[in-house]
């Protein structure tokens, strides 16, 4: 055997760890998200979504209208500080999947709801690369603090002017956030939930909204 054959065999076990390691162990980069353009979702942009009544997009703001393409969570666009309409509305029916795109139906702000804060920090770079704001609310579940809804309802009012996209990964969160708002806001608080609800708030997070507003 060669000195070369000799050397490849005795440090045969660390090349093969080396491999091992690269393939298998090596950290893997962190990818953002829904909207937030990873290309790991499939391209809908010449997609117009026609309802059964003939109309090009949808007009109740329902689980269904605000879910995005490919599982990517849900979303709603808010005109003015007193509405909410389905985000298809907004972007004329496009199943839009990049925030790249959103911002051309001029979206100016984006809430981000229960997003872990390692991916909250690719999303912020991503969204105000574009000349957007940003706001990460970190909700632990489906139903946000009395302060994170509070929070939430500041935003909302001081971006008035604005366009906004609020985003959540599931129906839950996001008709919970949405119902305690218009309960801040002062709505009759079984109105508040009922349209919680059509965006996919469950009756265990109706009945917490209940409790804190002193609603049985």
């Amino acid at each position: 055997m060669t000195d070369t054959a000799q050397n490849i065999y005795r440090f045969r076990p660390v090349i093969f760890a080396t491999i091992f390691y690269l393939f298998f162990i090596s950290p893997k980069p962190v990818l953002a998200c829904g909207w937030w353009g990873d290309g790991e979702v499939s391209r809908h942009n010449d997609v117009v979504l026609i309802t059964p009544n003939g109309q090009s997009v949808p007009q109740s703001l329902t689980d269904k209208t605000s879910k995005l393409p490919d599982r990517m969570g849900y979303g709603i666009a808010i005109p003015d500080p007193g509405r909410a309409i389905p985000y298809l509305q907004a972007t004329r029916g496009r199943k839009i999947n990049r925030i790249a795109e959103l911002k051309i139906f001029g979206f100016e702000t984006v809430i981000d709801l229960g997003t872990p804060e390692e991916t909250a920090r690719l999303h912020r770079s991503e969204t105000e690369a574009l000349g957007m704001s940003y706001i990460s609310i970190p909700v632990n579940g489906t139903v946000p603090s009395q302060e994170q809804v509070n929070y939430f309802s500041q935003k909302v009012v001081n971006a008035s002017s604005d366009m906004l996209l609020v985003y959540a990964p599931n129906s839950a969160l996001l008709g919970t956030m949405w119902a305690a708002y218009r309960i801040n806001l002062g709505a009759p608080v079984e109105f508040a939930i009922k349209q919680g609800r059509k965006l996919g708030m469950e009756a265990e997070q109706g009945a917490i909204l209940r409790s804190r507003s002193g609603s049985r």
